[in-house]
Order: C-alpha cells, then structure tokens, then sequence
C-alpha cells in the first residue's frame, strides 16, 4: 500500500499530465476553457503555480496559445482564466478588470486589418 502511494507522489510531482489529473480531481479544475480545444482549468492553476504565468495574456498566448488558434475562442475563455489566476495570485476586482482589459485589447490586435502591411491596393 505505501509503494503504491509512494509511486503516485512521484508521478503526480514528475509527470505533467498526472499533475493536472491530480488538479482535476482535488480541485474541480477539470473543464475545458474552450469548446473544442483541449485546455483544461487545471493548466491554468498549474501554470500559475508551477511556471511563473502571471497573467491573462501569458497564458492564452504563451502557454495555451489559444490565442492565436481563435481568438473568439480565447475571449470566451478569458473570464474564467482571470478566475483561476485571480485565486492563484489573490486578486482583487480592479486587478481581474484590469486584466480583462488588458487581454480584450491584446486579442484585438489578431484581428485588426491596421497591423498588416499590405500593399496589394485591396487593404488600407
């Protein structure tokens, strides 16, 4: 009994995967942020407690890159990734605005025909 508690300690500490199923369980992290792709709540949290992810932005581009697969995937996904990471971090409201903000501007960068330098006389 105790190896076999001993052997999930280990694969829960070193193997990515078995960290978010340990998540997913304890916590009720195991939802996808976005219909149709694979990220999961619990990376989220992981990736705010293991790996440095401070904010909005860095996850959905960063770590997820959701941002840049869909963008109106990544804004629907935004409220409940400021959630998770304003739970990890103890953020208070202005900071989860402030972060909403931030991340909406960022996503509309992706979709804004001013950031392309086209020349072809069909995009001004």
């Amino acid at each position: 009994m105790q190896f076999v508690q001993v052997l999930i300690s280990f694969m829960v500490l070193t193997i990515p995967s078995f960290k978010y199923i340990f998540l997913m369980q304890n916590e009720n992290l195991g939802k996808r942020l976005a219909h149709g792709y694979p990220f999961l709540e619990a990376e989220v949290a992981y990736c705010a407690r293991h790996e440095y992810c401070e904010s909005a932005i860095d996850f959905i581009s960063r770590r997820s890159r959701l941002a840049f697969l869909d963008t109106d995937a990544a804004g629907r996904a935004l409220p409940r990734v400021i959630q998770i990471l304003g739970s990890e971090h103890k953020w208070d409201k202005a900071r989860q605005k402030q972060e909403m903000q931030k991340a909406k501007e960022f996503l509309e960068t992706f979709k804004s025909s001013k950031n392309a330098q086209f020349h072809d006389g069909k995009h001004n």
